[in-house]
């Protein structure tokens, strides 16, 4: 009987655990995308003040990251998407720019 119980309270248990994990791993790879749109801006910005500076060789390495960037947040978002979030890069860059505007009213 003794046994019968463990067991029974274990898999309760291990449902519970499987049944809270998506929830966690959606607000992970949200924020994994938050940072990865942030830097993606912030190399596009860098890369366009080395074009207009004549730094060409950087200017390419840069653009290079964007591009892997813009990769990285396509693979998020389509795993986002199977995981029922609709429009998460839309939804990222709105909260971006919420903090932003919450930064700026601060000062």
């Amino acid at each position: 009987m003794k046994k019968i119980i463990i067991a029974a309270f274990s898999c309760l248990f291990a449902a519970a655990a499987m049944a809270q994990t998506p929830e966690a791993t959606k607000k992970a790879e949200m924020k994994d995308l938050k940072k990865d749109v942030q830097h993606k801006k912030e190399e596009k910005k860098e890369m366009g003040h080395d074009l207009s500076h004549a730094k060409v060789k950087k200017a390419l390495n840069d653009r290079k990251e964007v591009r892997a960037e813009k990769r990285d947040i396509k693979a998020d978002e389509k795993q986002l998407e199977k995981q029922g979030v609709h429009h998460p890069v839309a939804k990222v860059k709105h909260k971006i720019k919420a903090e932003k505007e919450e930064k700026k009213a601060k000062y």
